[in-house]
């Protein structure tokens, strides 16, 4: 749920690229087939219509819900153009997150500053300040 939760608020691609093949019907709107779309990831992630009036905030609980529908949860894209490395990259993270909070404490320096900034993907423009304590 934490991962999920920090890919929903900071996803590796904020926009995903797709084109048309064929004519498409989306209710009342016609897209031509050869049209360029940008699907806006983080727009979406963030959208309190759809996740609530506490979207920018961090809050696992959310993916613990049964009424949570995936169609809207698109950190590595979805279908069949979804990433590749989606099953490692999540592998990855849960691997090295229990790797570190099983020997460390980890408390964020009173200098650090929030302050994501989007390139290519999103990072953090004044790096981020940490304390690793070890446990043992």
């Amino acid at each position: 749920m934490v991962i999920n939760e920090s890919l929903r608020l900071y996803p590796p691609a904020t926009l995903l690229p797709r084109m048309t093949f064929q004519d498409i019907k989306l209710g009342d709107l016609h897209i031509p087939k050869g049209l360029s779309i940008w699907i806006p990831v983080l727009q979406i992630h963030h959208d309190k219509e759809l996740w609530g009036n506490d979207a920018n905030e961090f809050n696992p609980e959310r993916f613990s819900s049964k009424s949570f529908t995936s169609s809207r949860f698109l950190p590595f894209g979805a279908g069949p153009r979804n990433c590749i490395g989606q099953t490692f990259a999540i592998m990855e993270a849960k691997i090295i997150l229990a790797m570190l909070l099983s020997q460390f404490r980890i408390t964020i320096s009173s200098t650090y500053r929030h302050s994501p900034m989007v390139v290519l993907t999103i990072k953090p423009k004044h790096g981020i300040q940490v304390f690793l304590e070890p446990l043992h």
